[in-house]
């Protein structure tokens, strides 16, 4: 396994009752991303040693995808055949507006979740765009 840790939050109230993890199995890191729900439990965070992490966010089959080597340049995953126009996600326990694009299903976050929990790499059969910038992995 290439990430070392993750963390979950779930927010009560104001208050996020979350909790770091070390990693095990990858279906652990699944269950979390799948349990999701957009409301308490909005991000699920996969974590590398330095600024290496990936961050997973939304839920109920709208997700936000990102992933950083550096914690300076950042990959998102997107879905081409949507659009720029805004929606509204919960991630990280607040409300927030994210371009059509950038909210993926499931299927495609579990793919690029398991790539970089497994490998540390950027999953090829899924698109990235950094810095609105496509580019090929």
């Amino acid at each position: 396994m290439f990430i070392s840790k993750f963390s979950v939050e779930n927010w009560v109230g104001n208050q996020n009752k979350g909790f770091l993890k070390q990693v095990h199995f990858w279906p652990e890191i699944e269950t979390a991303i799948k349990e999701l729900d957009g409301h308490r439990k909005t991000l699920v965070t996969l974590e590398a040693e330095e600024e290496t992490h990936m961050a997973i966010g939304g839920g109920t089959g709208k997700y936000v995808v990102y992933l950083t080597f550096n914690n300076e340049d950042f990959h998102y995953v997107v879905d081409l055949s949507k659009s720029d126009e805004e929606m509204i996600l919960v991630v990280g326990g607040q409300e927030g507006f994210y371009p059509a694009k950038l909210c993926v299903d499931l299927d495609t976050t579990i793919k690029a979740a398991k790539t970089f929990a497994e490998l540390g790499t950027m999953e090829k059969s899924v698109v990235w765009e950094r810095d609105g910038v496509f580019e090929p992995v």
